[in-house]
Parts: structure tokens; sequence; C-alpha cells
């Protein structure tokens, strides 16, 4: 595509051009001069950790032919350069044209909420793959078909989401779901994203080092239900039982649908057993009952299954094909994940990185066991500290011992970490102990389990390495348990 017809979409502040009607041919749009190669637009951010500007240079020797920024060009640029008030949207909106705007040809759902996310995308992926080949973008994976690849981040930057789109086109897929982070909508990166329908899981502390505020992160999220940000919309799907899906603010086309454990929610539980074998519940799904059987376990699947049951509901799928698809979803990588170990007692890996999240993690513990929850966890650096002493309160109450270890340090001392999270725990506390290192952490808790007790290890879920100073170290809480046994 040429550039002045890539162009003709976007208003620009200024097109600096060394030639007068120079038009060079776009072979690809790139952020990232490592991957810049030759015919590319290069997208000159300005993020938190560098500044795209350094690496123009970089850029323009691996052959990219123009260059978009937010700032004005050097004196006698070598190629057209294009002055824009705002990078990210910029380049989400040409992203979308010169992919040939896939979103359109894909019926998508968007899942934006702080916890259930992951799981709710894979329960929807997984019956929407009853019709046919779909398409799962999120936290984990990203997958079309039989490609798949491990996820950097929750949801991608804008040029790489409209092109795993194209690829889901070309692959013969139909539909797909995708995770919608709070960061995703802050930074444009779902920009002329088309999601016919968005689902709200539930709001709770996080990311409040990024975002300032509850009230700010949940506005933010909110964006997924506004037509300006996502023109496709058309339902809505809310978790009737949080206590802010009152102020989501639809427009009056909008169709709004809820879930919930309340008869006055469009889907409800009429009855429901949960048990470490998993779940069996009977909904009142609109004006029908549906009867499903899941080996996911906890109340709040019952909350990720209705969700799920109620967004594809929406593209099509008959209710056969809701109850396959959530009876064949086993598990979801890291999410109250069993590890599969030849001893009295039992191993769970999961996510849990917030507090409610966690304490929602040791109740269910609490409903599996006979024996004692000994749990191993940490938080994150680099992120909100004010959840920190938040979860050593929580951890004590719920657990009969916990260890406070290493999470992702990043860029933060690890004791000055744990300190803060020890800042909640009652100082007449007397179950648990803090020990820095992860691995040692995890080896003291299953030494110390016995014959019915049950190991958290909450956190990291799937993630495979650990963020320390800048290096990423090998490190899957799963594989280490298997490696201390």
């Amino acid at each position: 595509m040429r550039l002045q017809e890539l162009l003709s979409i976007q208003t620009v502040l200024s097109l600096r051009e060394p030639r007068k009607e120079m038009n060079p041919e776009i072979r690809s749009l790139d952020y990232d001069s490592r991957r810049v190669k030759d015919g590319s637009l290069f997208f000159a951010i300005e993020g938190a950790q560098t500044d795209g500007h350094l690496y123009i240079g970089e850029a323009l020797e691996k052959g990219a032919v123009a260059v978009a920024s937010q700032q004005e060009p050097p004196p006698g640029p070598t190629v057209p350069w294009i002055q824009v008030e705002a990078v990210r949207p910029f380049m989400a909106s040409l992203a979308d044209h010169f992919y040939q705007q896939p979103s359109r040809q894909l019926q998508l759902v968007g899942i934006t909420g702080t916890n259930g996310k992951t799981t709710t995308t894979f329960l929807i992926h997984s019956i929407l793959e009853r019709q046919g080949p779909a398409l799962l973008m999120g936290t984990i994976k990203t997958q079309v078909g039989e490609w798949q690849v491990e996820s950097e981040r929750t949801t991608p930057e804008a040029v790489d989401i409209q092109e795993i789109l194209a690829q889901a086109v070309r692959s013969g897929c139909r539909t797909g779901v995708l995770e919608v982070s709070s960061h995703a909508l802050f930074f444009h990166r779902v920009d002329q994203c088309s999601f016919p329908v968005a689902v709200f899981t539930n709001l709770s502390q996080d990311h409040l080092d990024f975002h300032g505020s509850l009230e700010e992160y949940f506005q933010v999220k909110c964006r997924l239900f506004q037509t300006a940000y996502n023109p496709g919309l058309k339902y809505a799907v809310l978790n009737a039982d949080d206590p802010r899906v009152a102020r989501i603010q639809l427009p009056p086309e909008i169709q709004s649908v809820t879930f919930g454990v309340s008869e006055n929610s469009d889907v409800y539980p009429v009855a429901h057993k949960t048990s470490v074998e998993g779940i069996e519940a009977e909904l009142q799904f609109f004006n029908r009952r549906l009867s499903l059987s899941s080996p996911l376990a906890g109340q709040h699947n019952l909350y990720n299954i209705m969700a799920a049951a109620t967004a594809a509901s929406f593209l099509g799928v008959t209710d056969e094909q809701i109850c396959q698809g959530i009876a064949r979803l086993d598990r979801v990588p890291g999410r109250f994940e069993k590890v599969d170990i030849d001893r009295p007692f039992t191993v769970i890996v999961d996510y849990a990185h917030t507090p409610h999240a966690l304490e929602n993690v040791l109740k269910l513990c609490r409903q599996l066991t006979q024996g004692r929850i000994l749990c191993v966890f940490g938080c994150g650096g680099d992120r909100d500290r004010t959840k920190r002493a938040r979860m050593g309160t929580l951890a004590v109450s719920h657990a009969d011992w916990s260890i406070v270890t290493s999470d992702n340090p990043r860029y933060e001392d690890p004791e000055k970490i744990l300190s803060e999270i020890q800042d909640g725990i009652p100082a007449d506390s007397s179950n648990y102990e803090i020990i820095v290192d992860r691995r040692e952490a995890i080896s003291r808790a299953l030494k110390m389990a016995q014959k019915g007790d049950l190991v958290l290890v909450a956190g990291r879920g799937h993630e495979s390495y650990q963020e320390v100073e800048g290096r990423k170290i090998l490190f899957d809480d799963r594989e280490v348990v298997k490696e201390v046994l």
C-alpha cells in the first residue's frame, strides 16, 4: 500500500518529504526497530522504559521508508516524516486500514475486568471452536487454529493485534475472543477494533500504580462499552453482582445483558454444586434452562462460566455447543492448576496477585481440603504498592500457614516488598514466616505438607520466568514444585 493511500484516512499535523510527490510503498508497520524490514513505516513511540526516537537511525538502516512521530522532523529528513498529535491512536487507525479492517470480518468478544478474564476467554474459545476455528488472544497465549504463541502481555500493541486479526481471517476464523486490559484501552491498542460483544467480569484493586485510583481504573475499563472506542458494540454482558456495573453508561441502542447469582439477572443459577471435581449447574438462561457441567472448580468459575455462556450465545452458537465447550475445558494454565505429584497432599498453582483474587482462591482451598492450607505468595515489584499490606492480612487470615516470598521483584528490593506485605499482618500473628528466595519458600512449604494438606503457590500462575533487575530468569512455579519433590 502506498504511503499517500495509507494516510488518506487520517489527518496529520505535517508531512515532510525529502522530494516532492514522494510516495513509497509501505510493506509493513513497525514500532520496534528490531523488527523493521525493507519498506517499513516506523512509529516512534515515547514509552515508559525507552523512547522510540532513539532508534530511528537503526530503523532507517534496516530499510524503513517513512517515520511517524509526535515530534517535528530533523532538518532535511531522508524519508517522509509524518508528524501527528498522538502516535498511538494514529498507529491503531493506520494498522486497521493497512490490514483491511479485519475485525469487521470477524465476530469478536472483548473481555475486560480485574479477575476472570483469562478463564472466561478460554471458556468462550472452547465454545466457539465447536463451530470451527476461532481466534484466542490473551494473557497466556494467542491462538489461531493450530498455530499458537505465548503472549508477552495481555493485549498486544495495535499493529500486532491487527496483523493477528488478519491472520485469523486468512485462516478461516469467523469468530474470536480477546482479553482487553486497562492498559490496552488507555494506550489505544484496541482502537478501531470491533467487538459486538463486550464483557465486564468484575473490578477490584489492581494497577493503581499506573491508574492512580480505583475510579480512574474503572473509567478506563468502561471505554470498551462506549461506541467511540468500540464502534461495533451491540451487546454488553455485565456482572450484575459487581456494584460498579450500575454506573456503566451504555449508548441507548446497546442491549445490556446481566449474569449473577440473583434472580434479577438475565442469567443466574437455579441450582449448582461445587466440588474438587468441578461445577454442576442449572442456569436460568434468558427464557430457558441450561444444564452445565465443568471440570473447573470454585464459585468464581461459576461466574466465569455464566459470562462465557452468555457472551457466546450472541455469536450464533447453540445451547449444545455451549455445554460441550464448557465441559471440554478441563484446565486453564496457572489458574487453580493442580500440579501432578505422587504425594498424599495437593499442590495448586494460581495466578492470584490481587487482594480479591487471593481471598477467593484461599476460600476455595478451604472448601476443597480437610487438612491445612499452606500458602506461598508475594507481590510484584514496580507495581501497586497499596495492595501489599492487604494481601498480607488476607493470607494470614485464611491460610493455616503463610510463607511470604518474592514474586517478580523487577527493579525493587525484594526485602522492601516483603516488609510492606508484613505491615498488613497483625503483630500477634504467629502463623507465617518470611523467606526471600522463592524456590526455598516453595521447598519449605512442600516439606511442611502432610497428608490431606493443600499447598497453594500464588501470584505467578502460568509465568515461566521471574523478572529481577531487568533480567528474565527461568522460573515456573509448577516445574519448581516437581523439581523440589
